[in-house]
């Protein structure tokens, strides 16, 4: 099975822009499973973007229409998902022009450059599902900072996990996170596939360093502040 760590660079506010970028990607590369960044769609973060229902609705429309471009293959895309009058931080799990499953963000942070609390709901499942007789669990950024997420998928029987990011950088970054996943690989014994987002907003600046990690280290990673579309065989 072939995954592809699209490293890219959403534009805040772009959904347009972004939502080509994404659509170009699933038709131009050839992998089982393409996972893009963290709110993807509209760009981390829009903030005060989200008091705007239209903007809102512009993000569901595009993550449609990206829907309607994913065909024989697993796209996961970040968006903003409107649900019972709150915004999630959601990933949508694309397969044959259908969302087959939809993870909610479960940890918010709320420290440092981050506001999440205010903006968004928390989910409350930790999200797997089925794919070529491989079970994969879902999760996003700070999901992937404690163990109790990726603990929960490994109990209901994942054996990847994939986590979808928009991490700043700062000094000691690449240690830091490589240093998380060495502990959730630790405690699970299960792959883990990270995909951060590069670019910048405002001051703040996005490292990528993407990585695929396995055995308690680096397989393979994406080139650090650049796009990168680098694909991954598992075994």
């Amino acid at each position: 099975m072939k995954v592809a760590l699209a490293q890219i660079n959403p534009i805040v506010g772009d959904i347009e822009g972004n939502t080509e970028k994404i659509t170009s990607i699933i038709k131009n590369t050839g992998a089982d499973i393409i996972a893009f960044p963290e709110l993807s769609i509209t760009g981390y973060s829009p903030q005060d973007l989200l008091l705007r229902h239209d903007f809102i609705q512009k993000n569901m429309n595009a993550l449609m229409s990206i829907v309607n471009n994913v065909k024989n293959k697993i796209a996961i895309i970040g968006f903003i998902e409107f649900v019972n009058g709150y915004c999630c931080n959601s990933a949508a799990i694309i397969r044959n022009q259908q969302i087959i499953g939809m993870h909610r963000k479960l940890c918010l942070p709320n420290y440092a450059i981050f506001d999440e609390k205010r903006w968004f709901r928390e989910g409350t499942q930790a999200t797997i599902f089925e794919f070529n007789s491989k079970i994969i669990g879902v999760s996003i950024c700070e999901d992937i900072w404690f163990p109790e997420v990726t603990k929960k998928q490994k109990e209901n029987g994942a054996e990847l996990i994939i986590n979808i990011s928009a991490s700043p950088y700062r000094k000691g970054k690449f240690e830091q996170i490589e240093s998380v996943l060495k502990q959730r690989w630790e405690e699970n014994k299960i792959p883990i596939i990270y995909v951060n987002q590069a670019g910048a907003q405002d001051g703040i600046v996005y490292h990528g360093h993407s990585m695929y990690f396995k055995d308690g280290r680096v397989i393979k990673k994406c080139k650090d502040f650049e796009e990168e579309v680098l694909i991954i065989s598992l075994q």
